[in-house]
């Protein structure tokens, strides 16, 4: 799964559109977020919720500048790991934080949150929050074609 040069312009557009104001922005998120039961340990002081909103805002726009190359976006999330186990999420966690990202951008972004900047937001995220997924849990999505030729071939016995 890939983002198309469209949609890499509509994620760049959107995140400098928010980006001024990141701070309303996660303020929204945690709200959100708050509204639903989770394992992750999200710090509650302020200076704690100040270099997470500053770590959030460097791993997006980090990751947006690499989200065009896989390899390279694998890469920079396992150097930057360490933030994210330190919140201990589970894997529902990482799905709620992606659906609030999204509710929070829609609020945000207003008129400018069109179908084709959802639907860019969502692939992104899903890479995203697959690498996450197969580095803290070890879970991965892709089915290996010899591993899925020998999955069918003892049904077929």
């Amino acid at each position: 799964m890939s983002i198309s040069p469209y949609q890499y312009q509509l994620l760049s557009q959107s995140f400098s559109t928010i980006k001024p104001n990141f701070h309303c922005f996660c303020v929204s998120l945690n709200h959100r977020l708050n509204m639903h039961p989770m394992s992750m340990q999200i710090p509650s002081e302020e200076h704690q919720i100040l270099a997470i909103e500053y770590q959030l805002r460097a791993f997006i726009q980090q990751s947006l500048i690499r989200i065009a190359n896989q390899k390279e976006l694998c890469q920079y999330i396992v150097e930057n790991i360490s933030s994210f186990k330190a919140l201990r999420p589970s894997v529902c966690d990482i799905k709620v934080l992606c659906n609030c990202f999204l509710d929070t951008l829609k609020v945000h972004l207003g008129k400018q949150f069109t179908l084709a900047v959802r639907n860019a937001w969502k692939r992104a995220l899903h890479i995203v929050a697959n690498v996450l997924k197969s580095e803290l849990f070890g879970m991965t999505n892709v089915v290996y074609l010899d591993q899925f030729r020998q999955k069918h071939q003892l049904h077929r016995s």
